[in-house]
Protein backbone atom coordinates (compact mmCIF):
# COMPACT_ATOMS: atom_id res chain seq x y z
CA UNK A 1 0.00 0.00 0.00
CA UNK A 2 1.21 3.29 -1.08
CA UNK A 3 1.81 5.17 2.03
CA UNK A 4 3.07 9.14 1.19
CA UNK A 5 4.03 11.45 4.48
CA UNK A 6 3.82 15.04 3.48
CA UNK A 7 6.12 16.01 6.67
CA UNK A 8 8.87 14.45 5.54
CA UNK A 9 8.00 14.17 1.70
CA UNK A 10 8.56 10.47 1.69
CA UNK A 11 7.24 6.93 0.81
CA UNK A 12 6.47 4.83 3.84
CA UNK A 13 7.81 1.81 2.86
CA UNK A 14 8.51 -1.54 5.03
CA UNK A 15 8.39 0.08 8.08
CA UNK A 16 10.97 2.93 7.40
CA UNK A 17 10.59 6.06 5.20
CA UNK A 18 12.49 6.18 1.53
CA UNK A 19 13.53 10.40 1.40
CA UNK A 20 14.79 9.98 -2.25
CA UNK A 21 14.41 8.06 -5.92
CA UNK A 22 16.15 4.76 -6.08
CA UNK A 23 17.55 4.73 -8.87
CA UNK A 24 18.43 9.27 -9.25
CA UNK A 25 19.75 9.22 -5.48
CA UNK A 26 17.28 12.97 -5.94
CA UNK A 27 14.24 13.82 -3.37
CA UNK A 28 11.24 13.09 -4.72
CA UNK A 29 9.59 16.19 -6.48
CA UNK A 30 5.98 15.19 -5.33
CA UNK A 31 3.69 12.45 -4.33
CA UNK A 32 2.90 12.15 -7.78
CA UNK A 33 6.18 10.97 -8.21
CA UNK A 34 6.63 8.80 -5.50
CA UNK A 35 3.52 7.31 -6.29
CA UNK A 36 4.59 6.71 -9.91
CA UNK A 37 7.56 4.94 -8.65
CA UNK A 38 6.06 3.09 -6.29
CA UNK A 39 3.11 1.36 -8.97
CA UNK A 40 6.12 0.42 -10.65
CA UNK A 41 7.85 -1.17 -7.41
CA UNK A 42 4.74 -3.14 -6.47
CA UNK A 43 3.92 -4.78 -10.37
CA UNK A 44 7.72 -5.75 -10.04
CA UNK A 45 7.31 -7.16 -6.68
CA UNK A 46 4.15 -9.06 -7.86
CA UNK A 47 6.10 -10.39 -10.82
CA UNK A 48 9.07 -11.38 -9.40
CA UNK A 49 6.73 -13.13 -6.90
CA UNK A 50 5.31 -15.58 -9.81
CA UNK A 51 8.60 -16.15 -11.15
CA UNK A 52 10.11 -17.44 -8.40
CA UNK A 53 7.36 -19.53 -7.63
CA UNK A 54 6.80 -20.90 -10.88
CA UNK A 55 10.59 -21.79 -11.21
CA UNK A 56 10.74 -23.61 -7.41
CA UNK A 57 11.02 -27.43 -7.90
CA UNK A 58 8.58 -29.55 -6.56
CA UNK A 59 9.73 -32.28 -3.48
CA UNK A 60 7.52 -35.15 -4.23
CA UNK A 61 7.35 -37.77 -1.06
CA UNK A 62 6.43 -41.09 -2.03
CA UNK A 63 7.69 -43.68 1.09
CA UNK A 64 8.68 -43.58 4.38
CA UNK A 65 10.03 -46.29 6.32
CA UNK A 66 10.76 -46.88 9.86
CA UNK A 67 8.25 -44.65 11.62
CA UNK A 68 5.30 -45.76 13.86
CA UNK A 69 2.59 -44.14 12.16
CA UNK A 70 2.38 -41.89 8.31
CA UNK A 71 -0.28 -41.40 6.39
CA UNK A 72 -2.17 -43.65 4.36
CA UNK A 73 -1.15 -41.58 1.02
CA UNK A 74 0.65 -37.96 0.41
CA UNK A 75 -2.27 -35.28 -1.25
CA UNK A 76 -0.12 -32.67 -2.30
CA UNK A 77 -0.55 -29.41 -0.21
CA UNK A 78 -1.78 -30.74 2.42
CA UNK A 79 1.42 -30.99 5.71
CA UNK A 80 3.00 -34.66 6.27
CA UNK A 81 2.69 -36.14 9.77
CA UNK A 82 4.79 -38.55 10.89
CA UNK A 83 5.21 -40.14 14.26
CA UNK A 84 8.62 -41.92 14.88
CA UNK A 85 10.47 -43.32 17.83
CA UNK A 86 13.45 -41.17 18.92
CA UNK A 87 17.03 -42.61 18.21
CA UNK A 88 15.29 -44.55 15.21
CA UNK A 89 16.34 -44.55 11.64
CA UNK A 90 13.10 -42.62 9.30
CA UNK A 91 14.01 -43.04 5.92
CA UNK A 92 11.87 -40.74 3.24
CA UNK A 93 11.94 -41.20 -0.70
CA UNK A 94 10.78 -39.47 -3.71
CA UNK A 95 10.93 -37.84 -6.60
CA UNK A 96 13.07 -34.65 -7.32
CA UNK A 97 13.50 -33.71 -10.28
CA UNK A 98 17.11 -32.23 -10.10
CA UNK A 99 20.57 -33.14 -11.26
CA UNK A 100 22.25 -35.76 -9.02
CA UNK A 101 23.58 -33.89 -5.58
CA UNK A 102 23.52 -34.34 -2.02
CA UNK A 103 22.92 -31.30 -0.12
CA UNK A 104 21.94 -30.26 3.80
CA UNK A 105 18.00 -30.24 4.67
CA UNK A 106 18.13 -27.98 7.76
CA UNK A 107 15.05 -29.33 10.28
CA UNK A 108 13.51 -27.23 12.80
CA UNK A 109 13.34 -28.40 16.24
CA UNK A 110 10.34 -26.97 18.90
CA UNK A 111 12.63 -25.09 20.73
CA UNK A 112 14.25 -23.18 18.14
CA UNK A 113 17.47 -24.90 17.18
CA UNK A 114 17.94 -27.00 14.21
CA UNK A 115 19.74 -30.07 13.38
CA UNK A 116 21.10 -31.06 9.79
CA UNK A 117 20.46 -34.35 7.79
CA UNK A 118 21.91 -34.86 4.43
CA UNK A 119 19.54 -35.66 1.46
CA UNK A 120 20.90 -37.24 -1.59
CA UNK A 121 19.30 -37.13 -5.02
CA UNK A 122 20.07 -39.99 -7.90
CA UNK A 123 18.71 -40.26 -11.45
CA UNK A 124 15.47 -37.73 -9.55
CA UNK A 125 14.66 -39.72 -6.73
CA UNK A 126 15.99 -38.61 -3.06
CA UNK A 127 16.53 -40.13 0.07
CA UNK A 128 16.94 -38.91 3.18
CA UNK A 129 17.33 -40.72 6.65
CA UNK A 130 16.26 -38.78 9.81
CA UNK A 131 17.27 -40.22 13.41
CA UNK A 132 16.23 -37.81 16.02
CA UNK A 133 18.20 -37.94 19.40
CA UNK A 134 15.28 -36.94 21.86
CA UNK A 135 11.48 -36.47 21.49
CA UNK A 136 9.93 -33.51 20.75
CA UNK A 137 8.38 -31.83 17.60
CA UNK A 138 10.35 -31.21 14.29
CA UNK A 139 9.38 -29.77 11.22
CA UNK A 140 10.40 -29.03 7.36
CA UNK A 141 9.45 -26.41 5.15
CA UNK A 142 9.66 -24.68 2.01
CA UNK A 143 11.34 -21.75 3.48
CA UNK A 144 13.93 -24.46 5.50
CA UNK A 145 14.43 -27.01 2.46
CA UNK A 146 15.87 -23.40 0.51
CA UNK A 147 17.87 -22.31 3.99
CA UNK A 148 21.25 -23.59 2.85
CA UNK A 149 21.10 -22.18 -0.83
CA UNK A 150 21.42 -19.13 -2.81
CA UNK A 151 17.90 -18.39 -4.52
CA UNK A 152 15.26 -20.87 -3.44
CA UNK A 153 15.28 -23.82 -5.64
CA UNK A 154 12.63 -26.35 -4.08
CA UNK A 155 8.68 -26.21 -3.17
CA UNK A 156 7.51 -29.09 -0.72
CA UNK A 157 4.58 -29.77 1.98
CA UNK A 158 4.93 -29.03 5.12
CA UNK A 159 6.36 -31.81 7.05
CA UNK A 160 5.84 -32.58 10.66
CA UNK A 161 8.15 -35.58 12.73
CA UNK A 162 6.48 -35.93 15.87
CA UNK A 163 9.44 -37.97 18.01
CA UNK A 164 7.90 -40.03 21.08
CA UNK A 165 10.18 -41.61 23.60
CA UNK A 166 11.30 -45.11 22.88
CA UNK A 167 9.60 -47.34 25.55
CA UNK A 168 8.66 -51.03 25.81
CA UNK A 169 4.94 -49.74 24.56
CA UNK A 170 5.62 -47.36 21.54
CA UNK A 171 5.49 -49.64 19.17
Amino acid sequence: MFIWCNEKQAIKLNGTFLLTHPETGERWVDSEQAQQWYSQYEANSVEQDLVTETELTNVELNCVVGAIRTPSHFVKGQEVKITAAENTDVTLTGSLAISDETFLLPVLRDDGRRLYFPIAVVDGEFTAVFNFPTSGKYTVSTELLNEEFAQPRFSADLLTFYVVRQTANAA
